[in-house]
């Protein structure tokens, strides 16, 4: 069910620094009940979340932006950081890339937990959901809704 309304994030066919905040509105909603909760439970300062939130939303803008890094800078931070190339794979059209490269700042986590791609980002690599094409605003927001 989840995957219905993060489709409209996988749906763009174009990664760039917009891609970062395209998302369903009610993915928005449920992300933010859920987070907001672990905020509430285990009390963390107002500061600390808006930091953090700041931090990711710098971060998911780079990571999706279109920013090809020299290949030296490119091998060095990927180590440390999900970099451009890195989240590029995720957004690739087969679902098997898909479902890896889920570091949002961290590149090290996919290595560890073994969900890390093997692909390397290519020029023409195409973006996007298999068998499915970006839609106008109206059908955006039903597709978590349609079968």
């Amino acid at each position: 069910m989840l995957w219905r309304f993060h489709r409209v994030h996988h749906l763009d066919q174009w990664l760039d620094v917009t891609s970062a905040v395209r998302f369903h509105f009610g993915e928005v909603v449920l992300s933010a009940l859920v987070r907001g909760a672990v905020i509430l439970l285990i009390g963390f300062p107002l500061l600390s979340v808006i930091l953090f939130e700041s931090l990711v939303l710098a971060v998911a803008g780079f990571h999706h932006s279109n920013i090809r890094l020299p290949a030296n800078l490119e091998k060095w931070l990927s180590w440390v950081i999900v970099t451009p190339s890195i989240h590029w794979v995720h957004h690739y059209i087969d679902q098997r890339d898909t479902d890896s490269n889920y570091g949002a700042i961290f590149s090290f986590w996919d290595r560890l937990f073994a969900s890390r791609s093997d692909k390397v980002r290519e020029p023409a690599m195409p973006i996007g959901v298999d068998q499915a094409k970006d839609e106008g605003l109206w059908s955006l927001l039903l597709i978590p809704f349609r079968r």
